[in-house]
């Protein structure tokens, strides 16, 4: 087993590692960017002092810039809010900036590179407009991908301002038009909380687990996804102790369709982060559960892949490439997908000298 593994499962087994193991460790954090955040768990577990000093310098050292970031991201999202101050909209946070702002423990030593906004499909147009006189440009200047995201995608072409080079993506739901399941947004609004002392709002606890269960395991290729998996882990213990989240989760989940995506957050949390998790929520999305076939293909392409990989282990390609096609499989129709897959290899086959 991953040791990175054994200690977001056990951070207490940091204690008894050796020099080598430290070695190993420090490889595997670092290959998988979350230096920040494995220095700030084992910091609130109280294990910094038995950490060794020249890797626990570098594991607090690393939080500086995930603290960068998030402050560079509040700073953009002020400029946001400004660009749209004159659009009759609401906006509702997405993922990293939503974990940040509402002060979630997910957030601590999170870098994210995107800053992501939810608005009603109706207002796009005016959204859109609006930062785009504001100075924000097109990331996606390609004609077939400016029709791609506009006719068969959950958000607009992803948005860039050329003195920040921060990313904005506008969304107007969770999946795109063209997957298998189509979580109704305005039930995510209808749940959705205000921020105190802003209009901002954010997703019900409830809803962010099921949308970071959904963007890694259904409209997500899995693989590099470790940082995602972390965030479920840390939704689910943070949130887990709340009778009426653990009431609340299966039944959202058939509510917005997201059963599948779920019971795959949990079993792998589980299985690879050591989630603590009540019997009797588990038991309850069991019925969630895909049939034996596809239950065990993911049982075995997924762990290699999704998980941390030891410096001396091959990355499992040939597993993350299976992945990748179920990912777009479940995210177009066949005909669509053929099209779409087509014009990809067209254009990386041009592209190569």
């Amino acid at each position: 087993m991953s040791l990175l593994l054994q200690i977001i499962a056990d951070p207490a087994t940091v204690a008894t590692l050796s020099p080598q193991q430290w070695n190993v460790l420090m490889q595997e954090v670092r290959g998988l960017r979350i230096d920040a955040r494995i220095g700030l768990l084992l910091e609130a577990q109280g294990l910094a002092g038995v950490c060794p000093a020249d890797p626990w310098h570098e594991l607090r050292a690393q939080r500086h810039p995930p603290q960068l970031v998030q402050a560079q991201m509040r700073l953009e999202l002020r400029k946001v809010l400004k660009a749209l101050a004159g659009v009759d909209t609401p906006l509702l946070l997405l993922k990293g900036a939503a974990y940040m702002l509402a002060g979630l423990p997910v957030a601590q030593g999170r870098a994210f590179t995107d800053l992501d906004i939810l608005v009603p499909r109706n207002r796009l147009e005016a959204v859109e407009a609006a930062l785009l006189g504001a100075g924000w440009r097109h990331q996606k200047s390609d004609d077939y991908d400016q029709r791609y995201y506009r006719r068969w995608m959950h958000e607009l072409p992803p948005l860039y301002h050329p003195e920040r080079g921060i990313v904005i993506d506008v969304h107007h739901s969770i999946l795109p038009l063209t997957s298998r399941v189509q979580p109704d947004p305005g039930l995510l609004w209808a749940d959705s909380a205000a921020l105190p002392g802003s209009t901002l709002r954010v997703l019900s606890p409830a809803d962010m687990v099921l949308h970071s269960a959904a963007h890694l395991f259904h409209d997500g290729e899995i693989s590099g996804g470790f940082g995602n998996l972390l965030d479920l882990h840390l939704l689910l213990t943070d949130f887990v102790r709340d009778a009426d989240f653990r009431a609340r989760l299966p039944e959202r989940a058939a509510q917005l369709q997201l059963g599948r995506p779920l019971y795959y957050a949990l079993s792998f949390s589980q299985d690879l982060c050591g989630t603590r998790l009540p019997d009797a929520l588990v038991a309850h999305c069991r019925h969630f559960a895909p049939g034996p076939v596809p239950g065990w293909l993911m049982r075995t392409l997924v762990p290699p892949v999704l998980g941390p990989r030891h410096p001396r282990h091959r990355p499992a390609a040939f597993a993350a490439w299976l992945l990748y096609l179920r990912s777009h499989w479940l995210r177009m129709r066949p005909g669509l997908l053929a099209v779409h897959l087509t014009r990809k290899a067209l254009r990386r086959a041009s592209a190569q000298p």
